[in-house]
């Protein structure tokens, strides 16, 4: 069984979107790749109980992928070790 991954959309009119989804890879290559590509695009993409999502980039404020993908597969220059303060 594929390892469970949490996408946290925080947009920017203060609404928050949850979604759960298997790890679409196990190539930290390819999940390197496939981030570039999300954040390349005017859009993030989603399917969702057989629908596809187009979700407009502008539109949202910050993302959080919960646990992270390895240090391998993040995009570069990404900080690791960072604990949020309050």
């Amino acid at each position: 069984m594929k390892a469970l991954k949490h996408l946290y959309l925080h947009f920017q009119d203060g609404q928050r979107l949850i979604m759960r989804f298997p790890q679409q890879s196990e190539d930290p290559v390819a999940i390197a790749r496939g981030i570039r590509k999300q954040l390349d695009s005017p859009f993030l993409s989603i399917e969702v109980n057989g629908d596809l999502l187009l979700i407009p980039r502008e539109s949202i404020k910050y993302l959080q992928i919960s646990p992270a993908p390895s240090p391998a597969a993040l995009p570069e220059p990404t900080i690791v070790g960072a604990v949020l303060v309050d």
